[in-house]
């Protein structure tokens, strides 16, 4: 029971260090998590992709500068992370620039990373990759 409890509390943790998260900040967070940051124009290809030990969940193109991608959840189990991540959206009321933009996360993977699976918050879908999927250090890798 204790176990369970801890891992839920750790979990916990995770998620509200990540939650403040501004677009366009790096910030390397609690000893549990990992660096990352969200950006507004992200030149990855669109969707999930490991390139050179960091990984990017990126959008595409959007009309406005109130889109973005937040990381909610994040666990980790002997070199096996799991990542959850949601767009967010315009907030009614606010004003946003007009413009195209590319958002995306990104999170420096430890050196021995073994496998991580990215699922979307709201409708599940998920992608795991290995680091044979790293298309930095192998450029013919097809992750997608």
């Amino acid at each position: 029971f204790m176990s369970g409890f801890r891992s839920a509390a750790r979990a916990a943790l995770c998620v509200s260090a990540v939650l403040a998260l501004p677009a366009c900040t790096t910030v390397a967070v609690q000893e549990n998590t990992l660096p990352m940051s969200s950006m507004n124009h992200c030149a990855a290809p669109v969707g999930v992709s490991v390139r050179y030990g960091t990984l990017t969940i990126a959008l595409g193109d959007r009309p406005s500068t109130g889109y973005g991608v937040q990381i909610v959840g994040q666990q980790e189990d002997s070199g096996e992370y799991e990542f959850i991540y949601r767009e967010t959206k315009p907030q009614a009321g606010l004003v946003y620039a007009q413009m195209i933009t590319q958002p995306c996360a990104q999170v420096i993977l430890p050196k021995d990373w073994q496998q991580v699976t990215v699922r979307h918050e709201i409708n599940g879908s998920e992608i795991m990759l290995t680091p044979l999927d790293d298309t930095g250090l192998y450029p013919d890798s097809a992750a997608q």
